[in-house]
């Protein structure tokens, strides 16, 4: 099989799951999986949904005896994407279900990934989309958070081990066949969770929009997300508010839509920071500005037209405006003070200058530049 090229060059190819938005829109998650012909699906959460009840109320949609699998922690390894794989070959299963927010579906995608290749595990698929092909197995996203964009995205990512950074693959074959978002699962996120993974949809349209090469549907799919995320962040933070956190359902499928292109220097420091645990949506959202001061001076011309989505007079009012946004939802712009320790400095800068993202950034930033982003963000 031929490797799905580098996003620097990859073709004009969009595939998109099938979307079913709205409040109440669970209730046709029976049918979906009759039109992807999964009888024995594999539902796969996480211990928090289901000590919060989550789980049940998916589970009833589900066929009797359906098998479960629940991952422990926040950032899932290799050695829960294998144990989730166990589980489902064990039960027989021909589809999953992937009820969570970026962690458990990124996961899902793994797992539906190593039906055709089981002897590889998840470490073999790791960086190797040559190794992805049409045969993964069927995946249903339902998901809780909004804003991860892993519902409508190709790309997943996990951690090698415990306290180490994700590595991504990115395929076609990745991107799930469903999506059920339905605001009343979100209902009960905190605050905190709506902010970060809120500016983390924020941050996929705008990334995603400058990366290159341009992509007409992409990039008027994440200016709407764009301008949807940056005008009911701040209202989705009010418990009721399931307007405003439709609205940023709506621009999580967007950024993920953007992903396709590809992201930018925001995300190349969220992922060289991943390897400690804090949020990686509170990251992006520090790192956002920071990036776009560069973008604003170096792709004016595209900058210009985030500067019109955001209703901003100006390019260059984008990286105040979004300091202001962090500033409301109370999100900490410097991650040295959110409890990021820095061990090898260098070694930090290099993980950032070296990103893939830097490949299909509109202006990928000097190590010079990352490092005094870096110095911002971090000392």
């Amino acid at each position: 099989m031929t490797a799905v090229p580098s996003p620097s060059h990859h073709p004009a190819v969009l595939p998109l799951p099938r979307w079913i938005l709205g409040p109440g829109s669970l209730s046709g998650l029976p049918g979906e999986l009759a039109l992807l012909r999964v009888a024995r699906p594999l539902l796969l959460s996480d211990e928090g949904l289901a000590r919060a009840g989550v789980l049940e109320t998916v589970a009833v949609f589900l066929p009797p005896g359906t098998a479960r699998h629940l991952l422990a922690a926040e950032d899932p390894t290799c050695r829960d994407a294998d144990q989730a794989f166990a589980v489902y070959q064990a039960s027989g299963c021909d589809g999953i279900v992937a009820l969570g927010g970026g962690s458990v579906i990124d996961t899902a995608k793994i797992v539906a990934a190593l039906v055709q290749v089981p002897a590889d595990g998840a470490r073999g698929l790791l960086g190797r989309p040559d190794r992805i092909g049409p045969g993964v197995a069927p995946l249903l996203v339902v998901p809780t958070t909004i804003g991860t964009g892993s519902e409508s995205s190709p790309a997943t990512g996990l951690h090698p081990d415990a306290g180490t950074r994700a590595i991504g693959t990115r395929s076609p074959f990745l991107v799930p066949r469903a999506v059920i978002s339905d605001p009343q699962l979100v209902r009960s996120l905190p605050p905190r969770l709506v902010a970060a993974t809120g500016m983390d949809a924020l941050a996929h349209c705008l990334e995603g929009f400058l990366a290159d090469p341009p992509h007409p549907l992409v990039d008027a799919i994440a200016l709407d997300g764009l301008a949807r995320a940056y005008g009911h962040v701040q209202a989705a933070l009010h418990p009721g508010a399931d307007a405003a956190r439709l609205e940023l359902m709506v621009a999580s499928f967007a950024g993920g839509v953007a992903i396709h292109k590809s992201l930018g220097p925001a995300h190349a420091i969220a992922l060289a920071c991943g390897d400690q645990r804090l949020h990686h949506g509170m990251m992006v959202a520090a790192a956002l500005p920071e990036a776009m001061a560069i973008a604003a001076d170096k792709v004016p011309a595209k900058s210009d037209r985030l500067a019109q989505a955001l209703g901003l007079c100006s390019r260059f009012d984008i990286a105040p405006a979004l300091r202001e946004l962090n500033a409301a939802l109370d999100l900490p712009t410097h991650l040295g003070r959110a409890g990021y320790r820095v061990s090898d400095p260098d070694g930090l800068v290099q993980a950032m200058a070296t990103s893939p993202f830097n490949r299909s950034a509109a202006y990928a930033p000097s190590a010079d530049e990352y490092r005094a982003m870096a110095a911002t963000l971090l000392f």
